[in-house]
């Protein structure tokens, strides 16, 4: 019998505050095709995919001890397989195109009895779906699919509806906004991985002596170098000290001085966890850690990528890039602008600006692999998309959660 495999990716949703509250689950099984992406393909076999997929890579591990939900076919919230999952955890969402009939109706109730709550995918109001908005506990509003100023008038459609509203494909600071006026309780979208501006804010003294301190690290010729970066600021040396002690790192010996960090870890790391550290506190008090999550969540799976494959001697590179990927969003400055600022390798700022090189295609992958787009993965020096993506994206995400949990 062939292997079934598959790929899971996560998509942070985001409370009135801006923390995250709980991660949409996106899957894809890699025995099934021609379905869109992160959606199973209806049959009973993908449905046990899942359920060993979670229980494979464990569900504290995929969810960071948040709320997690599932995408819910029509055979999958009829059959026995939600049975398996733990129901404080787990939200069923029904998919917008299943056929809202009585066998579908009952089967929610039934998992809402047992403890699961019930989302609403990519919903429109339609009379004929009033069954389960009675029992839903959240809906998610697709605010793409609404013509401008039409978000209200939907909102009022639900007016005797007593659950929570999730806006979205929230993609811009304006459909926030529109979403919080309009009375969402649940955001999500490219919107928080994205710059708020292009350039029309000023950089603030914070920023600004953390592009410095970023260029003079990458212009470094020695150890030595980035020790006098470190001796004129004494909290960038408390917070490298902090991560390189923290379990990313899995280091057997207590790190106790700077002089033996630098030594120890040597120049091409050094430079890659000091880039951390400025991120860390060039973002601090403006933008959600999420972000900041992500950020390193991208640079640890190309640099796990880059050990798996064939260019395990760039492994720095790699981390960079994945991390430098989001400095646009994480200092509301245009990517063009930041890169004009620090020097970088060629191979880095290249793959920041321009996205069909080789370096940019990379950036492509990783955006792909966190929104389940599996289809279009490439094989990439020996990775596949049969084989390792997942794992690897499964082993930044548990360091990404680690790191910042310090």
């Amino acid at each position: 019998m062939q292997e079934n495999n598959v790929f899971l990716g996560r998509q942070p949703i985001f409370d009135r505050h801006g923390e995250v509250e709980a991660y949409e689950l996106l899957f894809r099984s890699g025995a099934s095709s021609g379905s869109s992406a992160g959606m199973f393909d209806g049959e009973q076999a993908t449905a046990t995919v899942l359920v060993n997929a979670l229980m494979h890579f464990g569900l504290q591990r995929v969810s960071g001890g948040k709320p997690l939900f599932v995408n819910g076919t029509y055979d999958f919230l009829t059959g026995e397989h939600p049975s398996l999952l733990p129901p404080a955890q787990v939200v069923l969402e029904v998919l917008e195109d299943v056929e809202p009939d009585a066998r579908v109706v009952d089967s929610c109730r039934k998992w809402k009895e047992m403890g699961f709550r019930i989302a609403l995918d990519d919903f429109l109001y339609a009379p004929q779906l009033e069954p389960l908005v009675e029992i839903a506990d959240l809906i998610k509003v697709d605010i793409s699919l609404l013509p401008e100023g039409g978000l209200k008038e939907e909102v009022g459609k639900l007016k005797g509806y007593r659950g929570r509203l999730l806006a979205e494909k929230v993609e811009t600071p304006a459909q926030h906004q529109e979403a919080l006026e309009a009375g969402f309780h649940l955001f999500q979208g490219y919107f928080y991985c994205k710059p708020e501006t292009m350039g029309s804010r000023a950089v603030s003294a914070t920023q600004t002596q953390a592009l410095q301190a970023m260029q003079q690290i990458m212009t470094a010729e020695s150890v030595k170098d980035i020790e006098d970066v470190l001796s004129r600021d004494l909290s960038l040396s408390y917070e490298l000290l902090k991560y390189i002690n923290s379990v990313g790192f899995g280091l057997r010996v207590k790190v106790n001085s700077i002089s033996h960090a630098l030594n120890l870890l040597g120049m091409r790391n050094v430079r890659t966890w000091l880039s951390i550290v400025v991120l860390s506190k060039s973002m601090a008090g403006t933008k959600m850690p999420e972000l900041m999550k992500q950020a390193l969540l991208r640079g640890r799976f190309l640099e796990l990528l880059a050990e798996t494959g064939q260019d395990a001697g760039r492994k720095s590179d790699y981390f960079i890039l994945g991390m430098f990927s989001l400095l646009d969003a994480l200092l509301d400055m245009p990517m063009e602008r930041i890169v004009e600022e620090l020097f970088l390798p060629d191979f880095v700022s290249t793959g920041l600006i321009d996205k069909g090189s080789m370096s940019g295609g990379l950036l492509g992958l990783v955006a792909a692999v966190e929104q389940g787009e599996w289809e279009e993965l490439p094989e990439w020096y020996g990775v596949s998309e049969e084989r390792d993506y997942a794992s690897l994206f499964m082993d930044a995400v548990s360091w990404a959660d680690a790191l910042l949990d310090q």
